[in-house]
Parts: structure tokens; sequence; C-alpha cells
């Protein structure tokens, strides 16, 4: 159903590979995804910042940089599905382990809670959501923080 693939590329920050890979699990199933092959790096910011820049042309570090490469449906959504219902998906995900434990502390908030945000916020991107519009932004951060309370997690970011 799921391929998940997460490697860790930096050496900073302790990760804990195993549990976001059942964060991402848990997420693809709120999200009704039916298959998806995704790819997950964990990186420092110089990383994601070069990958930033190249492919969004954004010259700085950021959280996390989303990539789908396709997305298929075999038919229509069900009206109050998630977006994600059906969806099979082949995507890859960028995440910088510097961005998070540089917020993290912040937020009060552990590194591992940080990086868990920035993931489901990736897969959402994955699964058609946007944070481009105040409108998008506010569906997107209400399904954050559906999924994130699975855990009982309660994201920081102040409503608009």
């Amino acid at each position: 159903m799921y391929e998940l693939a997460l490697t860790n590329h930096q050496i900073r920050h302790a990760v804990d590979e195993d549990w976001l890979l059942q964060v991402a699990e848990a997420t693809l199933t709120a999200e009704q995804v039916s298959r998806a092959e995704i790819v997950i790096a964990i990186v420092d910011d110089a990383v994601i910042h070069e990958v930033n820049r190249t492919h969004l042309n954004h010259d700085y570090p950021t959280d996390v940089i989303s990539f789908l490469y396709s997305d298929a449906r075999p038919g229509a959504v069900p009206a109050g599905s998630p977006r994600g219902a059906g969806l099979s998906l082949d995507g890859e995900l960028t995440i910088s382990a510097d961005t998070a434990a540089g917020a993290a502390p912040v937020h009060h908030w552990t590194l591992r809670e940080e990086l868990a945000l920035y993931l489901v916020h990736g897969l959402l991107h994955l699964c058609g959501y946007d944070d481009l519009t105040p409108e998008e932004q506010q569906l997107m951060r209400q399904r954050e923080r559906e999924i994130l309370n699975f855990w009982n997690l309660q994201p920081h970011y102040t409503e608009s």
C-alpha cells in the first residue's frame, strides 16, 4: 500500500526514523491515500538551502520542500473526503533537521515533534493541500491539527 523510504543525511541531530515513518503512514491513512511511494530525506540547512535555490529559486533554507512526481485518482472523490482520498502518489520530501532543531525550543516542542509537523505539512502538500491563500492556509492548518492530534500535538503557529 505505502512504500516509504526515509534517509537521514545529516549528523548533527538524532532523528527517530521509525517514528517518523509511523507518522507518514498514519498521515497517508488519514488522508485515505490508496497507494504511495514517498522518499523522505532528512538534511541540514546547507542542503535544503541548495535544494530551495536550485528548484524553487528561493535563496534561503526552509523547513520542508515537497516534490510531487505523479498523482492519479481512479475516480471522483466523494463529498466530504480528504483531498488525498483515492490518490496514488509518487513524491519526495526534503526536511531540514537544523531548521526543526532551531524552531523546536522556541515553541516548547522536541525536535521529534517539530519534524513531525514538517512531515505532515509536506505530505499534505503531496495530497493537494496548499497554503498560498488565506482560505487554503486555514484548510491546510486545520488538517494538520487533526492529524497531529493523533499524538496529542498542537501546532504552534498563530492563526491569521
